[in-house]
């Protein structure tokens, strides 16, 4: 059985997985990838990974919160942290709140928030500080 530290990277942009993959492979981290919020989820219910970083806006403008409210109203998935990174506020400026209404009113699930543009450093920066 493997000893390595296992993440979940969902997101659309497949530039910017290829770049996390790097980076969290360089210090020895299993990882998968998903490219939307259906395939996260299947990929997490595989295997629980001991970290999630997920992407806010994918094929809908709030996927990836949604995912993220389903795995912590799931017992075994609850405790997982997840960092998301996101364009959001700058989309929500766009678009208006009320736009997000949904899930402006629900306490947020993730561990961690990063507004993209986000070195894949910093995120395995901040996901090592959560599995510490």
């Amino acid at each position: 059985m493997s000893t390595k530290r296992n993440v979940v990277i969902v997101e659309d942009d497949k530039d910017f997985v290829e770049s996390l993959c790097t980076v969290f492979e360089s210090r020895d981290y299993a990882v998968r990838c998903a490219y939307d919020g259906r395939s996260g989820l299947d990929e997490i219910e595989k295997q629980k990974p001991d970290a999630i970083v997920l992407d806010v806006m994918m094929t809908t403008l709030t996927e990836g919160f949604d995912l993220a409210f389903h795995l912590k109203t799931k017992e075994e998935f609850r405790d997982i942290p997840i960092v998301m990174v996101t364009g959001f506020p700058n989309e929500m400026a766009k678009l208006g709140p009320e736009k997000f209404q949904n899930i402006l009113r629900e306490d947020w699930p993730a561990a961690k928030i990063m507004e993209k543009p986000v070195d894949p450093e910093q995120i395995l920066a901040a996901v090592e500080a959560l599995l510490k």
